[in-house]
């Protein structure tokens, strides 16, 4: 039975940032669980990893993505992908790295985390990133992290309509969107170093590979969190099927929005009814625990124009987005500059087949077909920041094998629905201005018939709809807030020796996709724990 200082379940964003800080700043012994498989350098990992132009290791049945089934509104199935191996999601993702703005952290301060307030995390993320094209205040110069914006060679035709469709509709020059602004249209900061992805396993944990107070263990599945009394003093996984037990001073589980939950209730954490029901005695009861679900609504549109669109895995996929507010939530439009059968590597699923169909399995059929029409096109995606809809991780048993039921519960709101309308039908006017109507633009499938009417406006959204952000699910907070499952600190409430840090522990999701931020959270809790 090995001990450490600390016991990291999860080697992705956060989990990988806190490892890699933490073994670096402090004299700590730690030890890192991973599902996955781990890799002792950049020539050990598979291209699909590496190649910041591809997303093929999101596709269904690839051995670093854990595909978990979940639905997405009633009637809507689909596999989930989910980083397995080192880096977790930071591993396999479109490399979109831009931070939560000012406003969102003054949210979390202001429901009672101020250790989370702008001034306190814009250090975190100057310290954790290598900004190559912006040097300010707002920017770090010799971070972990490599930051940069694709250049201007990168679908020159493409983005230069986008920008231009933008500003004649309004919208404002945004040149750097990880500093304060009111949002417009600008480069998308990209963490890409020399034409890989710089995430979480190049850029943290890797480096931490042959520091002596650092260990990592690779397929190691979690099953539960191990506590003498009311203190986690460790864990149990399975190492390759073989069960082992890890012992620890602390355990932080940073296994994702997803599977977090599930680890904290078969352990006896969370809805104390729930668990009872299921057999599990309760540890501590914590209503919030799997609840809050919260993602981005976005649509995942296809678009077409008369410029080429070539494959260029060593480049980002993404060049500009578009971001504004209306509606009482922030808004996204985001043109990929990449045909969606070159990003997801379909000949790489063709090699696979099995393993594909088995991993799309409970899918539903409707899903399926679409997504492989979509195959030919470039993607456009159609995002709201601030849904008011709540989804969902809830136990089928105690089995800590057995996968937890994931319901999104998408658009379940009617505010999502009317602010979803809105950013469709600004997408559609970015498509009509005279710069994208000269290079043939469309957004394929939409009409002005479906803009006219909210019910086949609705309709063609339901179809298109998914997400990629799960977060808030074990939600930081005070002891005072019945909902909240960590305070500030990132300590689980009411027991001793035990603390989560991945996108569950946001009070509310940001208003730009999470990674970054996600992150910041591994980097903030080694400040706390150092």
């Amino acid at each position: 039975m090995d001990s450490y200082d600390v016991v990291i379940v999860g080697a992705g964003s956060s989990g990988g940032a806190l490892a890699g800080r933490l073994t670096q700043t402090s004299g700590k012994r730690v030890l890192v669980l991973e599902g996955g498989p781990i890799y002792n350098s950049a020539a050990d990992m598979p291209s699909a990893l590496l190649e910041p132009g591809t997303m093929a290791a999101g596709a269904p049945g690839h051995p670093n993505n854990w595909g978990y089934l979940v639905e997405m509104r009633p009637g809507l199935k689909f596999p989930f992908p989910r980083g397995k191996g080192l880096g977790g999601s930071s591993s396999i993702n479109g490399c979109y790295f831009i931070r939560g703005t000012r406003d969102d952290f003054g949210k979390w301060s202001d429901v009672g985390n101020d250790e989370w307030a702008y001034d306190k995390v814009l250090p975190v993320f100057k310290r954790m990133e290598s900004d190559l094209d912006i040097a300010n205040e707002y920017h770090g110069a010799d971070g972990p992290i490599t930051v940069r914006r694709e250049p201007g060679d990168r679908a020159p035709e493409a983005t230069d309509a986008f920008v231009d469709s933008c500003r004649s509709l309004g919208f404002a020059d945004d040149p750097d969107k990880n500093a304060p602004s009111a949002g417009g249209v600008g480069p998308v900061p990209m963490n890409i170093k020399d034409g890989q992805r710089s995430g979480t396993a190049l850029g943290y944990l890797v480096p931490a590979m042959g520091r002596p107070n650092f260990d990592i263990v690779g397929n190691a599945i979690v099953q539960r969190v191990i506590f003498e009394g009311r203190k986690a003093v460790g864990v149990e996984a399975r190492v390759d099927g073989v069960p082992r037990t890890f012992r620890g001073d602390e355990i932080v589980i940073s296994a994702g929005a997803l599977r977090t939950p599930q680890i904290l209730m078969v352990s006896g954490i969370g809805p104390a009814d729930q668990l009872a029901k299921l057999g599990i005695a309760v540890v501590q009861d914590l209503p919030g625990v799997g609840q809050n679900l919260t993602d981005h609504p976005a649509v995942s549109a296809s678009w077409e124009a008369k410029v080429p669109l070539p494959k260029t895995p060593d480049s980002g996929p993404l060049t500009t987005a578009l971001h504004w507010r209306a509606e009482g939530t922030q808004m996204e439009v985001v043109p990929f500059v990449a045909k969606m059968g070159d990003m997801l590597g379909m000949s790489d699923v063709l090699e696979r087949p099995v393993k594909a169909l088995g991993a799309m399995r409970g899918t539903s059929v409707k899903a399926v077909t679409r997504q492989a029409l979509m195959l030919r096109y470039a993607m456009l995606g159609i995002a709201i920041f601030q849904a008011e809809s709540r989804g969902s991780v809830t136990l089928q048993s105690a089995n800590p094998r057995e996968t937890p039921v994931i319901n999104f519960n998408l658009l379940s709101e009617e505010t999502d629905r009317v602010r979803l309308r809105e950013a469709v039908r600004v997408a559609y006017e970015v498509f009509q201005e005279p710069a994208f109507r000269k290079v043939g633009g469309t957004i394929v499938g939409l009409s002005p018939s479906d803009l006219k009417d909210n019910a086949a406006l609705d309709k063609w959204v339901a179809e298109k709809i998914g997400a990629g952000h799960p977060s808030c699910s074990c939600k930081m907070g005070p002891a005072s807030d019945p909902t909240a499952v960590v305070d500030q600190y990132l300590r689980v409430h009411g027991v001793g020796g035990l603390r989560v840090a991945d996108t569950s522990v946001f009070p509310t999701i940001p208003s730009r996709g999470p990674n970054a931020t996600a992150i910041m959270v591994g980097e903030h809790l080694a400040d706390f724990l150092a």
